[in-house]
């Protein structure tokens, strides 16, 4: 959302740090703030290019490396024939962002990105993993479809193995240190350009000076965890998440800390906001007392009704349309509707990336399967998240809506469903389902956010912007930190875009810093 005059009070003063307050000075060539995806791969590309490395993790532990990636141009893409029309998806990405973007950037992952994924495959499968394309299906441009593109890899471990450990394991042997839970205080610059940073060791208590004569790259993976900030920048946002998931402390220092050094934010703030969040029958997306419970079956294409009992869109859309559209109704909710036949109904709706329930066409495993699936709706359905019924009635009355109304809506569907032609809505036809095989399922959902994907703005070299579009020497930011990049809504039929820019940018980031 554009927020032309957010509250700033979140941001506060840059913290006042007196020379003799520091208890330790480290020189290194390149410091990176935050241990996630994109901060573990800056790490070992610019430790393979020589770079005297330095990594700072605020938390015990490093955040997990994601396990769906999207890229173009991979040898498993190639290998499986895959072939995606790089200017369409550039497009079609610009068109969901409304131009608000840089389309310089989107251009460099489509061109990057391919050899990124090379190398992440080459480095996990010689530990046992499996990198596996979500894919058996060709992108199409087709009326009354949302175009889905094959971009999706997932990586599939074995026991004891982990995208971290193989990461920071050959980074190490390559020169790059880590030093956990210390956080990112402030930036250092002398004469414009950023030189350093103040940290602070969380267990001790004390402040370090760290001077990088390369830069810093700050990744510290946004403030979907920051609800000050959050609210502030992103308040159709806040109102419509049952529940923050964001891996990571995400709190927003890597961007203070760049605002603080004189760097400009992006103006249209936007989330990773997922349409699968069931919540208890009684309660809305206004009055939760308790997190909402993320699930795949919100997510399908399934009937949605708002609590009046009527339908209200096209359940065949991105992940966060269905949800702003909810932002105008009562509750900022909706019903989900569905029978005994969802089985085959599911699979039969040919989803994409993490919300599909079935392997995908080529054999590649889905994220979390039926099976699982159905495990977490009768674990739901105890704990009264799920209603299951015998009848129409009795399900409207489980989730609080008019019956009447309710068996008028199913009744229409079903109709719809017998012509094969959704003329109310323009839903296509294999993603139309009946209802009329008891028994009949329904929650109350709202959505869950995974994460802040507007940040400080940069160029083409990572750099980040001032707020004359000049870049601020020394200072590169990557991850969700980092803007220019999406608005409005995450482009979620680009599978694993996210993941894959940001390790794509880091790699790019860290060639581009060896350089100098």
């Amino acid at each position: 959302m554009i927020n032309s005059k957010p509250d700033m009070s979140w941001l506060g003063s840059e913290p006042e740090i007196e020379d003799s307050q520091i208890a330790e000075t480290i020189d290194t060539e390149l410091l990176i703030v935050g241990g996630g995806s994109a901060g573990l791969t800056t790490a070992a590309s610019a430790a393979e290019l020589g770079v005297k490395v330095l990594l700072i993790e605020i938390k015990k532990t490093f955040t997990p490396m994601r396990k769906e990636i999207g890229v173009i141009g991979s040898r498993i893409q190639k290998a499986e024939g895959v072939d995606i029309d790089v200017q369409e998806l550039i497009r079609q990405h610009v068109m969901y962002s409304s131009g608000y973007i840089d389309q310089k950037l989107v251009t460099i992952w489509a061109r990057e990105s391919g050899e990124m994924m090379d190398w992440y495959e080459s480095l996990i499968t010689a530990r046992g993993a499996k990198m596996t394309l979500q894919g058996g299906y060709n992108y199409e441009l087709q009326a009354g479809s949302y175009t889905k593109f094959p971009t999706g890899h997932k990586s599939v471990w074995p026991e004891g193995m982990t995208g971290v450990k193989v990461m920071t394991e050959y980074a190490a042997r390559l020169g790059a240190e880590f030093r956990m839970q210390t956080g990112l205080v402030k930036l250092l610059k002398e004469d414009g350009r950023v030189i350093g940073a103040i940290a602070k060791d969380r267990r001790s208590g004390k402040y370090l000076r760290i001077n990088a004569s390369k830069g810093v790259i700050v990744a510290t993976g946004g403030y979907a965890r920051n609800k000050e900030m959050l609210r502030a920048l992103q308040p159709e946002t806040a109102a419509l998440a049952g529940v923050t998931i964001s891996e990571g402390l995400t709190k927003g220092d890597g961007i203070k800390a760049c605002l603080w050094a004189g760097a400009k934010m992006d103006d249209c703030h936007t989330s990773i906001l997922f349409d699968r969040c069931a919540i208890k029958p009684d309660e809305t997306a206004e009055t939760l007392r308790q997190p909402g419970y993320p699930t795949e079956f919100i997510g399908q294409p399934f009937l949605k009704v708002d609590l009046k009992g009527r339908r209200f869109v096209n359940e065949s859309m991105p992940y966060d349309f269905i949800l702003h559209r909810a932002y105008s109704l009562p509750g900022k909710c909706y019903c989900v509707i569905f029978d005994s036949g969802f089985a085959e109904d599911t699979k039969r709706f040919e989803m994409a990336g993490c919300s599909r329930m079935h392997p995908f066409n080529n054999g590649a495993p889905c994220s979390r399967p039926l099976e699982e699936n159905i495990e977490l709706l009768e674990k739901m359905i105890e704990e009264g998240r799920f209603i299951r019924a015998d009848t129409i009635g009795d399900l409207a009355e489980g989730l609080g809506l008019p019956a009447v109304e309710l068996e008028k809506t199913v009744s229409r569907y079903n109709e719809l469903f017998d012509q094969q032609w959704d003329e109310d809505f323009g839903k296509e036809a294999h993603r139309l389902s009946e209802i009329r095989r008891p028994p009949y399922y329904g929650a109350r959902a709202c959505g869950f956010l995974l994460g802040t994907i507007d940040g400080i703005c940069i160029d083409e070299n990572m750099n980040a912007l001032n707020e004359n579009c000049e870049p601020i020497p020394g200072l590169y930011v990557v991850g969700n930190d980092s803007g220019s990049y999406y608005a409005h809504t995450y482009v979620n039929l680009v599978t694993g875009g996210c993941a894959g820019r940001n390790m794509t940018f880091a790699r790019r980031a860290a060639r581009l810093i060896a350089q100098q």
